[in-house]
Formats: C-alpha cells, sequence, structure tokens
C-alpha cells in the first residue's frame, strides 16, 4: 500500500497499521500532526529548538511503543497531551535546576570543592539532555536512538539513510556533547576557583 493512498485513512486505522510495525503509517501520523503539535510546543515554551526537540521525542516514543500501545482517546488528543506532558516536565526540570543553581551558588564556600555536592547526577542528566536537545534534528535522532539500544543499520533504515550517515550523525553529536559538557566543566571550575 503506498503512503498517498494513506492520507484517506482515519486515525484508528492508521494505528492499526502502526502496530503492526508498518512504517509508512507511522510517516502518515507524522505527517499528520508534526505541524500542529510544533505549533503547540512552540507557542507554550518560545523555544524552537526546545519545542522540535520535544515532539520529536513524542514521535521517537511512539514508534517505540507501537505494539503496546493503548489509545483509548483520539490520536490526535494523545499526541497533544503526550507533548503537553513533555513539555510540563521540561519545564519543571528547567525551574528546578535553575533553582538548584542558584541555591548551591549561594551556600558553597569557596573553600568547598567537591563536585558531587555541587552538580549531582541528575543535574547532570539535566545539562545532558539540554545538550542533546540543542543537536540537530537527525543527529538527535541517531543518537537518542542509539540511546535506546538500536544497531547502525537499524536506525539506517528507520532514518532512510545510510549506515555512514548514520555514523556522522552520532559522531557529530558525540563531539558536540564533549563540547558542551567542557565547557560546563569550565564554567563549574569558574565558579569554585
Amino acid at each position: 500500500m503506498g503512503s498517498a493512498n494513506l492520507q484517506f485513512h482515519s486515525d484508528e486505522e492508521l494505528l492499526l497499521m502502526l502496530q503492526s510495525g508498518e512504517h509508512h503509517a507511522f510517516r502518515e501520523i507524522y505527517k499528520r500532526y508534526w505541524d500542529k503539535l510544533l505549533y503547540i510546543a512552540g507557542k507554550k515554551l518560545g523555544d524552537l529548538s526546545e519545542a522540535e526537540s520535544i515532539v520529536q521525542d513524542v514521535f521517537v516514543d511512539l514508534w517505540q511503543r507501537r505494539e503496546t500501545l493503548e489509545i483509548r482517546e483520539q490520536l490526535a488528543g494523545y499526541l497533544v497531551v503526550a507533548v503537553r506532558y513533555r513539555i510540563l516536565n521540561f519545564l519543571a526540570r528547567q525551574h528546578k535546576a535553575e533553582v538548584y543553581l542558584r541555591d548551591t551558588a549561594r551556600s558553597l564556600s569557596p573553600a568547598d570543592h567537591s563536585t558531587e555536592e555541587w552538580l549531582g547526577f541528575e543535574e547532570l542528566k539535566g545539562w545532558l539532555e539540554k545538550i542533546v536537545a540543542a543537536l540537530p534534528e537527525k543527529c538527535q535522532l541517531a543518537y537518542r536512538l542509539r540511546g535506546e539500544g538500536y544497531s547502525q543499520r537499524e536506525i539506517a533504515r528507520y532514518m532512510k539513510v545510510s549506515e555512514k550517515t548514520v555514523e556522522t550523525h552520532i559522531s557529530r553529536a558525540l563531539k558536540i556533547l564533549r563540547s558542551g559538557l567542557g565547557q560546563l566543566i569550565s564554567r563549574m571550575w569558574m565558579l569554585f576557583f
């Protein structure tokens, strides 16, 4: 069945096809809802890059959970709620990180050099997520799929690119992450000394 014919299918039909692993059904859902979800996220966040990241995460999650999905409402409603939930989580993490950094900067004495006390695992994970969210879309997708345990071949098939292109995206992502974490360490160093 060609993807051109799918535009006439209902969301329910597309979901059934998606649950049986049909890529073209996923592409049609993506095409149908990407702009609407991006508009919602962009309006709420005021940051197009972060909005793209959130919407991309929703679609990656939809694909990864396609076989076990139990959507009891309309697909559109499900996707909007998923985007709003991720926006709330992002805003909560951002606020928590800002409060923590502000409070920690005030409470640390210059003699305290303990990185673990200043920046725990969760905060480091938050910084890392922020760097990942700023990656170019395809680079980010390749990196996230790799992190989920997909092989280079599977990622290439999913993204419809060569394995070499996937390798380039992942290498670029790792280079940007190393640079971003290097900047974070430099900032921490300046706070302590």
